[in-house]
């Protein structure tokens, strides 16, 4: 069940990616599913539970475009992501750099429409059983407005379910230009500095505004 009647009236969207990772975004133009990712060799640093991938490539999307959810691009509804913490208490197997270099790319919904990308979004984490996902605007009542946000969402003695709830989705179909990112946040002005130094380097390539967010780290 959401925890409020409505959806905010601005929806934003959060993916986290390696810092690392912005010279391949900007020169690729976009952000891209598993499943149409480029074969251009260019540098990724993956930051994903390689057993969790797995499942994700067979899960299947029930609505939409369909596939499986390496067919989209994936955003959370909030901040202070469960595998945020779980990449900052060092629990990803081949990741050992903590949060610091971990910056999130920000859209909307809007900026997803304008772009003419279609979408999904589920309640829930996309491989437990109970969640459902959508493709009608109208749904995202669904969405557990009052806890995706939050930064402790551990399920407790009188709610079993936070901790799927707050894993929520919306899922970009295929790939997501680079112009519709509205915003780079990121934990401290050492990074900032980075990625706008990166930013700088690549002219004429739309260059999204950068801040420090301190209070969406853990």
């Amino acid at each position: 069940m959401s925890g409020v009647s409505r959806a905010p009236e601005r929806v934003l969207l959060y993916r986290i990616v390696h810092v690392g990772n912005l010279p391949t975004l900007l020169q690729r133009g976009a952000l891209h599913s598993p499943n149409s990712t480029p074969p251009d060799n260019l540098p990724y640093r993956p930051i994903h539970n390689a057993a969790v991938q797995a499942s994700r490539s067979v899960r299947r999307v029930t609505c939409g475009p369909g596939g499986t959810i390496h067919d989209y691009v994936p955003f959370y509804f909030g901040p202070l992501s469960v595998m945020l913490l779980n990449l900052h208490s060092g629990l990803v197997e081949g990741y050992q750099e903590g949060q610091e270099p971990l910056v999130y790319l920000v859209t909307t919904i809007e900026r997803v429409t304008r772009a003419k990308r279609p979408w999904v979004f589920s309640d829930g984490h996309g491989l437990a059983a109970l969640t459902g996902f959508y493709d009608d605007p109208s749904k995202l009542v669904e969405v557990d407005w009052d806890l995706v946000g939050q930064r402790f969402w551990a399920d407790t003695m009188d709610d079993n379910d936070r901790k799927r709830r707050k894993q929520a989705e919306f899922l970009v179909w295929d790939h997501l230009p680079w112009t519709a990112i509205g915003g780079i946040a990121v934990l401290n002005d050492a990074v900032k500095a980075r990625v706008e130094k990166t930013l700088a380097e690549h002219p004429g390539v739309h260059a999204p505004r950068v801040r420090t967010r301190p209070s969406w780290y853990y």
